[in-house]
């Protein structure tokens, strides 16, 4: 492969990391955030319901940053997906 080819790999890696940064960037992550989400659904705190509700999104949470360092290290030449 020659060299644009390598450029545009890593412009394309560095678009999906900056994409995915502004994606979180633009929501709260904080628990009270995921909290309110599941309570705004009509969840009532303390319920099975509810709790599982903010597990969910604490899960879907951590896999999008996962997602965010695989990105990361495939945008600096890393080999780990």
């Amino acid at each position: 492969m020659g060299l644009a080819g390598v450029r545009s790999k890593r412009l394309f890696a560095g678009a999906i990391v900056l994409s995915a940064l502004f994606g979180c960037a633009s929501g709260s992550n904080s628990e009270g955030r995921l909290a309110q989400d599941c309570a705004g659904q009509g969840l009532t705190p303390g319920t099975q319901a509810y709790a599982a509700c903010v597990e969910r999104q604490q899960l879907q949470q951590q896999m999008e940053l996962e997602q965010i360092r695989q990105a990361r290290e495939a945008a600096r030449g890393g080999t780990r997906l």
